[in-house]
């Protein structure tokens, strides 16, 4: 079993348990107490973990995101909400691409000429093969849990670029706006608006009417939402009332991105 799998299986244990100690992590998983020490160490980036003396705890957080290892991979609707994002994209655009899986799907589709500033890894991995699109990927230091660049190496680069567009993932969207789990995640996402003249939420529907503890922005600062199911009628009216452009994709078959 490697490193990732445990740390699932460790997850799960707590969702059930509320704690986990260090004892209980060796004798289940039969491995030496410094691998478990390591293991709590990455088990305690997770936002609804709390390192604890001797073991971790269950934190609750509202709506809190899922590890990119527990996400769903790109199925057909990401793979929709992904394709309607890159057909966004004109050519020779300078955009930001935002790490998570949508936006991982968004880059494969990607084929016009264009500079992409992102603080994705998959998004680079995918994107390092075509070479019409030039990459600046981020500095900084590698979250696991997001598998992206955060911190403030990061959101000090991003003063560095203006762009045409950003294209956001979304933790948690309402009709108070967009936030995240994560204080890192919410700052580097605030850096990305600031340097865009065009905000682009990348948004499966089930982030709606959700709300994280770290506030991003409002909808005010909101161009376009890209999602495959619309939103309830009391966001949807939010959505009007600051006339945020709603494209909702058809994900019955992969690729297909007509509005509904």
């Amino acid at each position: 079993m490697t490193q990732d799998e445990r740390l699932l299986a460790q997850h799960a244990l707590l969702l059930k348990a509320k704690k986990l100690t260090t004892e209980q992590i060796c004798l289940h998983f039969n491995i030496s107490r410094d691998s478990a020490r390591r293991d709590l160490i990455k088990l305690g980036e997770l936002a609804d973990v709390q390192r604890i003396r001797g073991g971790a705890i269950l934190v609750p957080v509202q709506e809190s995101t899922l590890p990119y290892l527990q996400r769903e991979q790109l199925s057909d609707r990401k793979l929709a909400i992904g394709e309607a994002a890159a057909n966004l994209v004109n050519e020779n655009d300078f955009i930001i691409v935002d790490s998570g899986t949508s936006l991982t799907a968004m880059a494969t589709y990607l084929t016009n000429p264009a500079t992409v500033v992102t603080n994705s890894i998959d998004c680079l991995a995918v994107l390092a093969d075509k070479e019409s699109i030039h990459v600046q990927l981020l500095g900084g230091k590698l979250n696991h849990y997001h598998r992206a660049i955060l911190g403030p190496k990061a959101v000090k680069q991003l003063l560095e670029y203006q762009v045409n567009k950003v294209f956001l993932g979304v933790c948690a969207l309402s009709e108070s706006g967009l936030s995240t789990s994560s204080e890192d995640e919410a700052d580097i996402k605030k850096a990305m608006i600031q340097q865009a003249q065009q905000l682009i939420l990348v948004c499966d529907s089930k982030k709606f009417e959700q709300q994280n503890f770290h506030h991003i922005c409002g909808l005010d600062k909101v161009d376009m939402v890209i999602t495959d199911q619309p939103p309830g009628q009391n966001l949807l009216s939010a959505f009007e009332k600051q006339g945020i452009e709603l494209l909702v994709v058809n994900q019955t078959s992969k690729g297909n991105n007509n509005e509904q």
